[in-house]
C-alpha cells in the first residue's frame, strides 16, 4: 500500500488535485489506516497514471473519471503521447522554459514525460539527451553557469523524490541498492539515472552521493545491508587512486554483496583489464536496466 505523499510522486498529481478527483469524481476509493490516513493500492496507482496521462492529452477528469482501465488504455492508445518520435518538441519546450529561468515549467514538463514513459525511455531518451544538451550549450557559452546549475538540480530533485517516496513503500524483501562514487569523482547523474531505474523496478534505493572514501561507503554498507552496491567513474583516464580504491573496497566488503559499476572511466579500466574481479561492468543505462530485471526475477 501507497502513501499519498509516495502517490503524488508516483503519479505527478498533486496532493490537492488528488483529494479533489476523489471527492468530485470518484475517481479512487483509498483505504484508510488507524490513523485515518489514506492508503492506495498498486491497482489504485495504475488508474490515477492512466488518468494523468489522458488529462495531459487534453480530456478533462469529468468525462473520464467513470472509465475502466481497459477503457482509458484504448482511450490513450488512440492518441498522441510522449515518446522517442516527439522528444524534440518536449526539448524545444524545456529550453525555451530553462532560457527564461522558468524551472516551474521545466519541471512540470520533466513530470509530465516522467508519466508518460517507461522508466528506462525516460532515463535514456529525455534525461540523458537534455543533460548533455545543456551541458553543450553551456561549454558554448548559450547558457549561464546559474541555469545549468538549476537544470541540474531539477533533475536530481525529480529523480530523488521519486526513488525516496518509493522507499517507504516496499517490503524488507526488497533488494537494497546503493548508490555512489568514490573519492575525485564528483559526476553523479549516472547514478543517479541508475537509482531511477532501479527504483522502477521496486529495488530498495539509497543514494549516498559523490566523492567518497571508500572506508565511508563500507560503513554505509554495515548499516544498510545493500544487496549490490552500483558506482560510478566518468573521469577520463580515472585518477591514480581509483585502482586502489575499488581493490580495498572490494576486498573489505562481504563476498554477498555484488558491486555494479559504469562510466567512461570503468569503461578505460574494464578494457585495460584493470577492473578488480569481483566488479560487474555495466555498459549502458539498457544494460543496467536489464540486469535489474535478473536481480528482481522478472
Amino acid at each position: 500500500m501507497y502513501t499519498i505523499k509516495t502517490v503524488t510522486a508516483m503519479t505527478g498529481i498533486s496532493t490537492e488535485t488528488l483529494r479533489a478527483w476523489e471527492r468530485r469524481y470518484a475517481t479512487v476509493t483509498p483505504a484508510r489506516d488507524e490513523q485515518g490516513r489514506r492508503l492506495y493500492s498498486q491497482a489504485d496507482v495504475e488508474r490515477l497514471v492512466l488518468l494523468a496521462n489522458a488529462t495531459l492529452q487534453g480530456f478533462t477528469i469529468s468525462k473520464i473519471s467513470g472509465q475502466s482501465k481497459a477503457q482509458l488504455q484504448a482511450l490513450l492508445a488512440n492518441n498522441e503521447v510522449v515518446t522517442a518520435t516527439n522528444n524534440e518538441a518536449l526539448f524545444a519546450s524545456i529550453m525555451a522554459a530553462l532560457n527564461e529561468y522558468q524551472m516551474g515549467r521545466c519541471e512540470e514538463l520533466l513530470k509530465r514525460a516522467l508519466i508518460a514513459m517507461e522508466p528506462l525511455h525516460y532515463a535514456r531518451d529525455v534525461l540523458l539527451p537534455l543533460l548533455k544538451r545543456v551541458g553543450q550549450l553551456w561549454h558554448d557559452g548559450k547558457l549561464s553557469i546559474a541555469q545549468e546549475h538549476m537544470f541540474s538540480a531539477c533533475v536530481k530533485r525529480i529523480i530523488l523524490c521519486m526513488t525516496n517516496s518509493l522507499r517507504s513503500s516496499f517490503s524488507a524483501n526488497t533488494p537494497r541498492i546503493i548508490f555512489a562514487t568514490l573519492s575525485g569523482e564528483s559526476h553523479e547523474f549516472g547514478i543517479l539515472l541508475s537509482s531511477l531505474l532501479a527504483a522502477g523496478q521496486r529495488c530498495n534505493c539509497f543514494y549516498i552521493g559523490t566523492d567518497l572514501p571508500w572506508q565511508e561507503l563500507l560503513i554505509a554498507s554495515e548499516k544498510i545491508q545493500p544487496a549490490i552496491i552500483t558506482l560510478s567513474v566518468v573521469n577520463y583516464p580515472p585518477g591514480s587512486n581509483v585502482i586502489g580504491d575499488l581493490t580495498s573496497l572490494a576486498n573489505e566488503l562481504p563476498t554477498n554483496i555484488q558491486l555494479w559499476i559504469g562510466g567512461t572511466g570503468a569503461d578505460f579500466l574494464n578494457q585495460q583489464q584493470q577492473l578488480p574481479a569481483r566488479y560487474l561492468y555495466t555498459s549502458s543505462l539498457d544494460d543496467f536496466n536489464a540486469r535489474i530485471t535478473w536481480v528482481r526475477g522478472d
